[in-house]
C-alpha cells in the first residue's frame, strides 16, 4: 500500500474495527508514512465521532445511510 492511497471507506472501516487484522495492519502502516491518507483519516475520525454523538450507527456512518428512514425527505 505504500504507493497507492487508501479509499475513504476502508479508512472508516479500519477505525470502526470492521476489517480483518491483516488488512487493518496494512492500513495502519500506510497511515504512518502517508500524510495525505493520514489527513483524510483525521477527517474521517472526526466525522465518525460526530455521528456517534448524534446516535448514528457505525455502518450507517460509513455507507452514508440515515439511521432513521423517517428522517429522510419523504421517508416514513
Amino acid at each position: 500500500m505504500r504507493g497507492a492511497h487508501i479509499e475513504e471507506e476502508r479508512i472508516a472501516l479500519h477505525y470502526l474495527g470492521a476489517l480483518d487484522p491483516g488488512r487493518s495492519e496494512l492500513i495502519h502502516r500506510h497511515l504512518q508514512v502517508c500524510a495525505r491518507c493520514r489527513a483524510l483519516a483525521d477527517e474521517i475520525v472526526e466525522t465518525v465521532a460526530a455521528l456517534a454523538l448524534l446516535g448514528v450507527p457505525g455502518e450507517a456512518a460509513v455507507s452514508g445511510e440515515d439511521s432513521d428512514p423517517s428522517a429522510r425527505p419523504g421517508g416514513r
